[in-house]
């Protein structure tokens, strides 16, 4: 992983932390391509840490939300190294890493995916920031074209011949409880990667479980376009997190 902290740690007082995850198609991971963007939380006071996972040329689901989780644990086992406040802590990703974010965000006490170094700590955190995220692999439509996700990607993520109970267990919207914590989901209308029903489903079951959430849509955005990463919007994301953490 990647961290921004404070040059000057000893005696620095405590500050939340962003988790972030970078993402890639689930098939490539550049921990350091949305640094200077991230600076911006860092400029606001977070700690930020952009965490590496296995890919799908790697390794299929659950092994990138094992080492999403594991990162997570690193950073609460070392706080006091990094200034960081362990009870406010979000985890935060773009694409297949708002897919990690989420996971993260409701699979805390789930044993099965906590697995690896500092076991002695939990992976949960309170919030999470998913930026156009696949959310329900179970809905998706597969093949070629605008708003249809190409079939490669679901085999590479959970493996070629899954079936739809795997792709139920790798998707956030199974683990949606009255227990959740805050999330804030952002997505354009001109996303043909990611369909926006994706995120609007996410939010809906939040809703309905009467979990606070929020859904904020760009107007012509495209996937990953630099519209989201506008002050404006990150101001949003600032205020969303200092309100719940």
């Amino acid at each position: 992983m990647d961290i921004i902290a404070p040059k000057q740690r000893e005696g620095h007082e405590k500050c939340p932390l962003i988790v972030w995850f970078c993402g890639g198609a689930y098939r490539v991971v550049d921990r350091s391509v949305w640094l200077p963007e991230l600076t911006y939380f860092a400029r606001k006071g977070y700690i930020v840490a952009s965490v590496e996972y296995r890919t799908s040329n790697e390794a299929v689901f659950p092994d990138p939300l094992i080492d999403a989780k594991a990162a997570v644990r690193f950073l609460k086992a070392h706080a006091e190294e990094f200034c960081i406040d362990t009870d406010r802590i979000c985890a935060m990703g773009e694409s297949a890493g708002g897919t990690i974010a989420g996971l993260i965000g409701l699979t805390a006490g789930n044993k099965e995916f906590e697995q690896g170094d500092f076991t002695e700590y939990d992976s949960s955190v309170k919030a999470v920031v998913d930026f156009y995220g696949l959310m329900d692999l179970t809905e998706l439509e597969m093949g070629e074209g605008n708003d249809i996700v190409p079939s490669w990607t679901m085999e590479e993520f959970l493996g070629v011949g899954y079936t739809p109970a795997a792709a139920e267990r790798a998707s956030a919207v199974s683990y949606v409880t009255k227990a959740a914590p805050p999330f804030l989901i952002l997505h354009g209308d001109g996303d043909v990667l990611v369909p926006m029903a994706q995120s609007e489903m996410l939010y809906e079951k939040l809703q309905q479980m009467g979990v606070e959430s929020g859904l904020y849509i760009i107007k012509g955005a495209e996937h990953g376009d630099d519209a989201f990463y506008q002050d404006r919007v990150l101001d949003r994301v600032d205020r969303f997190l200092r309100r719940v953490l």
